[in-house]
């Protein structure tokens, strides 16, 4: 269990930030509660982001996060989080039964994930170069849409999982 301090005086002085309490966590984004946040993303990158992709406020929370983290200086970091989730093209590519369908769980957490990101760096766009670098890869062209440009990452994804990637991606981009 990750704990950050909130020096509120109405919130008790330790508050657990973990994979479930994400989305609560990020209501109240401060100084002392980002790197809390920050270490339950790097811990549990799939678990925070299936967190967010499927519990009430998680659009609104993650945009939050994301956008804490450009404003804070850590874009690299948010780019290495962004990058540990879309890595890995077998496992985005994996499929599930569920209710009588097929679904891609992994490809809709990468995507809703890539969705909120893109929305907080089309905001803070001078962010783009450090958020490129943390994540390894070339910054966008001039001009280039943001969600595109994150997107390109998945492109070898089969055509189911990227229609679930880029489904979740623009739900979760949306303001």
């Amino acid at each position: 269990m990750l704990t950050a301090c909130d020096s509120s005086p109405e919130t008790l002085p330790s508050v657990a930030v973990t994979t479930e309490s994400f989305i609560t966590a990020a209501a109240r984004i401060d100084a002392t509660s980002l790197p809390a946040l920050a270490a339950a993303v790097d811990a549990d990158p799939q678990g925070v982001a299936n967190q967010l992709q499927s519990g009430l406020g998680g659009r609104r929370a993650l945009q939050a996060y994301a956008a804490a983290m450009l404003e804070n200086g850590e874009a690299s970091h948010l780019g290495r989080q962004w990058a540990a989730l879309t890595a890995d093209v077998p496992a985005l590519s994996a499929s599930e039964q569920k209710d009588g369908g097929v679904w891609h769980p992994r490809a809709e957490d990468a995507g809703f994930f890539t969705g909120g990101v893109a929305a907080a760096l089309s905001q803070n766009p001078k962010a783009l170069p450090d958020f490129a670098q943390g994540a390894g890869v070339a910054p966008p062209a001039p001009g280039q849409d943001v969600a595109e440009w994150l997107s390109a990452r998945v492109d070898a994804l089969p055509r189911p999982a990227r229609a679930a990637f880029d489904q979740a991606l623009h739900a979760s981009a949306a303001n």
